[in-house]
């Protein structure tokens, strides 16, 4: 008979335990709203100023500083975004050599920084790609580079470095 009573309260204690968890189980978790991921628009999107521009022949690796030459000085170029920090319109301002179209749409080729390490692309108006060499983080500097192709073999490429306009 003992032994009965002491196998009816094991039976009950697994049982006890066994429904615990499930209890628990029906509380709720605050995890807070919902936040959307940070874009690269969000860092790349603004008005930027020339530091510099470089020009390199792809060839010898020589290159040569533009920025006081051919009113380089004078370029800048606004990528604006939306609401939403969505990209909608550049437009490049200043006297410098039409190396890029003055004015059209933007975007990137990915919102989000690459998985595989690659650089991000600016691609404007649909077939102008720029390749970002330098992202906007705690310094407000952004550094592209336009490279120039002939049968698919670059022959020169273009460096801008900007600072973000306050």
């Amino acid at each position: 008979m003992i032994r009965l009573l002491n196998m009816r309260n094991l039976l009950k204690l697994c049982l006890a335990l066994a429904v615990i968890p499930l209890l628990n189980s029906c509380a709720s978790t605050d995890d807070g709203s919902y936040i959307a991921p940070i874009t690269q628009y969000e860092k790349i999107g603004g008005n930027w100023i020339l530091n510099s521009v470089t020009q390199t022949d792809e060839s010898t690796t020589t290159s040569m500083d533009l920025t006081n030459v051919f009113d380089f000085d004078t370029f800048g170029i606004s990528l604006n975004v939306d609401e939403n920090n969505e990209p909608t319109t550049f437009a490049v301002s200043g006297h410098a050599p039409a190396l890029l179209p003055t004015s059209g749409t933007w975007k990137l080729g990915n919102p989000f920084v690459n998985s595989d390490g690659s650089s991000a692309q600016i691609i404007l108006n649909d077939n102008v790609k720029l390749t970002v060499t330098a992202v906007p983080g705690s310094s407000k500097v952004l550094e592209y580079r336009l490279t120039r192709t002939s049968n698919g073999v670059p022959f020169v490429s273009y460096t801008y470095n900007l600072t973000a306009q306050e």
